[in-house]
């Protein structure tokens, strides 16, 4: 009676090695089922370097003639047509890095030159710059000229139609305290 209980005993064990072994086997030969798409396999090779584009923009600066008279018959912010190359940045950080620049003509200046512009994204039509707070002072004047300058600019680019404008990454009331900048800002063209 012992030797029947063994071997049903050592019976049971095989058994169970079996059908574990066989399990694992099972397991590890089977392979997952494949989800397919429809994918191009052209085999397109991405150029690391971006490709250049020559394009012209409007960018607008500051009448000197107007800050120095006072005169109200004379545009603030005058245009001006520049090539431009458009590549590894994009076109409205190219934009805000030309207005930093003084223009060629000697009677255009920029409200730009020392102020620091931490990013720009364009996102359902309105372009939002990001500016550094530490150099935002000045009057009236200066204030309305920098937004000016950066709001007819920008929504000369197609499909911007607004400018919002930040300070160090948020919203603020004013820019120097005397224009309200809350909500996005739109031309004038009157």
């Amino acid at each position: 009676m012992k030797m029947k209980k063994l071997g049903l005993i050592l019976l049971i064990i095989a058994m169970m090695v079996t059908f574990i072994g066989c399990d694992r086997r099972q397991v590890e030969n089977e392979t997952p089922p494949v989800e397919t798409e429809n994918v191009d396999n052209d085999n397109d090779v991405v150029d690391p370097t971006p490709q250049e584009e020559n394009v012209e923009v409007t960018l607008y600066y500051v009448n000197q003639e107007y800050v120095m008279t006072g005169d109200e018959s004379l545009e603030s912010i005058v245009p001006v047509i520049k090539e431009v190359t458009v590549g590894e940045k994009s076109l409205e950080a190219i934009i805000l890095a030309e207005l930093q620049k003084q223009p060629e003509d000697e009677n255009l200046t920029t409200t730009l030159e020392n102020i620091k512009v931490l990013s720009v994204d364009i996102a359902e039509e309105i372009a939002y710059v990001n500016l550094a707070g530490d150099k935002l002072s000045g009057g009236s004047l200066q204030e309305a000229l920098l937004l000016n300058q950066i709001l007819y600019s920008l929504t000369e680019i197609e499909g911007v139609e607004a400018v919002q404008i930040l300070v160090d990454g948020s919203k603020r009331e004013t820019l120097m305290g005397h224009i309200t900048i809350e909500e996005p800002l739109t031309r004038n063209d009157n």
